[in-house]
């Protein structure tokens, strides 16, 4: 005799509302908004719980999975009453038309752990992805036939009921609540997904995930990089080097590097260099072209000497202030730059990052 397929260890059941009433639907999303909040609150911190949980000991304590298994069916319903798909307040515990459950696994996998199941999850994200675009469409039509008719079209109530249960699934297993792999399917009796959808589902996760890292190596070649004016240490000492030819723009960032001081430990009387070092103070103009804020921080400039070793900022002072100073859209100010250095060893290189990213970094080569 045939036996039937094992169902999937994640199940959701939701029952069909005959009548709805008129007036919860019309207030449904300010009847929702402090659902929405709680659930939030509620939530935070428990994935990472479990993950810990079982990356030490292979499986998850059976409290913390009740716990994990209980906020999920919180959150289902108050998903479903949002949806429509019922019009009975969400409740804590208790009977509830929508009624979700997770078999508690005894051992689950630590090397699939949230990359591997992320990976594979992708083909199963893009879908539910083009579903829920769906109900950008479907939701309006059943809030407005419960609305003047009080009931949801039982079609669709099926259609949006399936996309919720997949969904639900899906959750599940990136969260690690189960480690069989989730069925392409919105019926409530599918089983596990098979070796097939499992095989190939991981090599185009695989694959998506190579493109995408492949797209953020070529931006970063492409935006990213180095734009270097070469300037004489001895003339910026001397003060004959025009702020016009050190000029340099990036990302609707303009530099000019306007003087040096070399030793300046009289000019930063209050601070004392280390036996065998001194202080050298470079002073540059930055004005800010972009249509946002440009954080300035300490850790953005670095200075490299003739052996080749790099020099963080001892001391960065912006219009005056130390960092972090917010330079404002447009805006311009003057930075001071104090480096610690070796007696016997002149600069050669000043670097500025003006921001994360794919940024191109200022470098002053001097000569």
């Amino acid at each position: 005799m045939a036996t039937a397929a094992p169902a999937y260890p994640v199940t959701l059941e939701i029952d069909y509302p005959d009548r709805q009433l008129r007036w919860k639907t019309l207030i449904r999303l300010l009847l929702v908004i402090p659902l929405f909040i709680f659930s939030y609150l509620l939530g935070s911190g428990i994935v990472l719980a479990v993950w810990a949980a079982i990356l030490v000991r292979g499986r998850i304590p059976r409290w913390v999975f009740d716990f994990q298994v209980a906020y999920n069916r919180w959150q289902v319903r108050v998903g479903s009453y949002f949806l429509l798909l019922t019009d009975q307040y969400p409740t804590f515990e208790g009977e509830y038309p929508i009624r979700y459950e997770v078999q508690y696994p005894e051992r689950l996998s630590r090397w699939k752990l949230v990359i591997w199941k992320f990976i594979t999850s992708i083909p199963h994200f893009i879908v539910l992805a083009f579903l829920t675009l769906t109900l950008l469409a479907v939701v309006p039509l059943t809030w407005f036939a419960v609305l003047i008719g009080g009931r949801f079209p039982r079609g669709l109530h099926l259609y949006v009921a399936g996309i919720f249960r997949w969904s639900a699934r899906v959750q599940a297993y990136f969260f690690s609540l189960t480690d069989e792999f989730p069925p392409f399917s919105l019926a409530a009796d599918a089983g596990p997904g098979g070796r097939d959808s499992y095989v190939i589902s991981s090599i185009l996760g695989v694959l998506a995930t190579g493109g995408v890292i492949a797209g953020i190596v070529v931006l970063a070649i492409i935006a990213g990089g180095e734009k270097v004016v070469q300037v004489s240490y001895a003339d910026l000492l001397a003060g004959e080097v025009r702020p016009a030819d050190t000029r340099i723009t990036v990302d609707s960032v303009t530099v000019e590097l306007i003087g040096a001081t070399d030793p300046a430990d009289d000019l930063v009387s209050f601070l004392a260099p280390k036996p065998g070092y001194r202080f050298v103070l470079l002073e540059l103009t930055i004005e800010n072209g972009r249509r946002r804020d440009l954080p300035i921080r300490e850790s953005d400039f670095r200075l490299k000497d003739e052996d080749g070793d790099g020099h963080d900022a001892y001391l960065v002072l912006v219009g005056g202030r130390i960092p972090r100073v917010d330079l404002v859209e447009h805006g311009s100010a003057d930075a001071d730059l104090i480096f610690e250095l070796p007696n016997e060893v002149d600069p050669t290189e000043l670097r500025y990052n003006s921001g994360f990213g794919f940024s191109k970094t200022i470098v002053y080569e001097f000569q």
